[in-house]
């Protein structure tokens, strides 16, 4: 699990305000900035690029519409459920780890 000393299930994911996103075609797209020293520094060097976009899956992109810091990981599970029924089992599990992605590359926080 995420932290011992609380039920998942009762965190609430907020997405970082830093990372700009738009929907496209029913996709979220996510904009992420690469402006720390290091990242200027590779720009420099090896011409790597200052964003970077990542387009998220239907799961993913229905998921981070819904981290508006309003819904918890239970809401977002019983939203999962009930807009993708079957397509998205084992749904606890799927969104679970989703949410560990989000938050280890610092795109959510759970609050």
């Amino acid at each position: 699990m995420m932290k011992n000393d609380r039920n998942v299930l009762e965190m609430i994911p907020v997405r970082n305000e830093k990372i700009l996103w738009e929907v496209k075609e029913d996709k979220v797209l996510l904009t992420i900035n690469r402006d720390r020293t290091f990242d200027r520094l590779m720009n420099k060097l090896f011409k790597t690029p200052l964003k970077t976009t990542v387009e998220l899956e239907e799961f993913g992109s229905f998921v981070w519409q819904k981290c508006d810091g309003t819904n918890t990981i239970g809401d977002l599970s019983n939203l999962l459920e009930e807009n993708f029924g079957e397509k998205a089992h084992p749904v606890l599990e799927r969104l679970l780890i989703y949410m560990k992605s989000l938050r280890e590359n610092n795109f959510i926080h759970l609050k």
